[in-house]
């Protein structure tokens, strides 16, 4: 399956370190985009620092944050996110994560990994020093989120639409992901990505697949669609579709087994296409790249 890398060649080299420094950045490993750019999913062994008392009330999307870090795996300041976190059935994982609050153990935890410009600082290096986190939500760029399992309990149940919650529409939110530009330079062994601050997380969309949906390398799945915007035309074309391993959404894609021209009501939130990244880098022969930041969608929920 080939992607669209939206990224292209900067003119002036000058003019990509000048944008560069005006915005927030990013270093991460080649070998880690190479190894999850066509993964939905992360495992890491967390260490819990500080987590909410109770989760978020669905007004403010239902979530339980969890700040921490995953040293051997990711090398970041990260947080880690429960959806649908005060529904009856993910109780005991909300108990496990403040069982393990501030003990400094590391426990195994996986989900959808998510690369996104939402709470940035200046500038993260991947595998430099993480210190401790002071609160719930520090800087970072970096997140798993949704969780599907944590110390052994299946949360993917949560995988559904949050009672109360009110998602931003796709006009909006689509209209400000398109608008998102980055800076992407390379080096043997890192790729630096410079975005601005990004909004609008949880988005309910009609999405129309361009193709058959494809495995990915950890069970989940991934498809092109067109997503629908006002009238007849489309908020946005071609963009890659990620459904999370065991998750109702991904149950519900197989089910029915969509493909091309087929449609689908879902919620999702958005994160970098590494996939798209990696290819701007491959092609650019070491030369800074500049363009639309390349982005697509984890499918949190199949809404009704």
């Amino acid at each position: 399956m080939k992607y669209s890398a939206k990224l292209c060649l900067a003119g002036l080299p000058l003019l990509a370190i000048s944008l560069a420094a005006q915005n927030n950045t990013v270093v991460l490993k080649r070998a880690f985009v190479e190894k999850y750019k066509d993964r939905a999913t992360i495992d890491v062994g967390l260490v819990v620092d500080h987590a909410h008392k109770t989760p978020n009330a669905p007004v403010k999307d239902g979530d339980l944050h969890v700040a921490g870090r995953a040293p051997k795996e990711v090398g970041l300041p990260m947080v880690a996110e429960v959806m649908n976190a005060a529904q009856s059935g993910e109780t005991p994982t909300v108990a496990d994560i403040h069982r393990a609050e501030g003990r400094g153990v590391q426990v195994p935890v996986t989900g959808a990994w998510r690369l996104w410009f939402e709470h940035p600082a200046r500038q993260q290096i991947q595998f430099a020093a993480v210190p401790v986190a002071a609160n719930t939500n520090p800087a970072h760029s970096f997140e798993i989120h949704p969780i599907t399992q944590f110390d052994g309990k299946d949360v993917t149940g949560s995988f559904v639409p949050v009672a109360g919650s009110k998602p931003y529409d796709a006009q909006t939110a689509f209209g400000e992901y398109e608008k998102l530009m980055a800076t992407v330079s390379a080096t043997a062994s890192a790729i630096s990505i410079s975005a601005s601050k990004a909004n609008y997380n949880y988005t309910e969309f009609d999405m129309t697949l361009e193709g058959k949906p494809k495995e990915l390398g950890d069970g989940g799945y991934a498809v092109l669609a067109d997503v629908d915007g006002e009238g007849d035309e489309s908020a946005a074309y071609g963009i890659r579709m990620i459904f999370v391993p065991g998750t109702p959404p991904l149950q519900q894609l197989l089910a029915k087994n969509l493909r091309q021209g087929d449609r689908m009501h879902v919620i999702g939130i958005p994160r970098v296409n590494l996939n798209a990244i990696s290819t701007a880098v491959q092609a650019s022969e070491g030369q800074p790249v500049i363009g639309k930041l390349p982005y697509e969608m984890i499918i949190v929920a199949a809404a009704k």
